[in-house]
């Protein structure tokens, strides 16, 4: 695989050049490779307070961290 340095304006300059059906192709292609933003699944929270456990986290940082999340806006909708 070969990947070139190509900053963000790069893209948009790139893509506004093209024309619509050029563009719908990029689009397709883009939906295609799941190369959009998906919305953040959450891990249940027990899940990841055993993450850390295992880890070694003390005692008192899992109880803190348990505490966050569940208080979190995350995990509140």
């Amino acid at each position: 695989m070969l990947a070139l340095p190509i900053s963000e304006n790069q893209i948009v300059q790139l893509i506004s050049q093209l024309d619509l059906a050029a563009l719908e192709k990029v689009r397709k292609a883009i939906v295609k490779k799941e190369a959009y933003f998906k919305r953040f699944q959450k891990a249940p929270i027990d899940e990841i307070v055993e993450d850390f456990k295992h880890e070694g986290y003390s005692s008192d940082f899992l109880a803190d961290l348990e505490e966050g999340l569940k208080k979190s806006k995350i995990y509140q909708k």
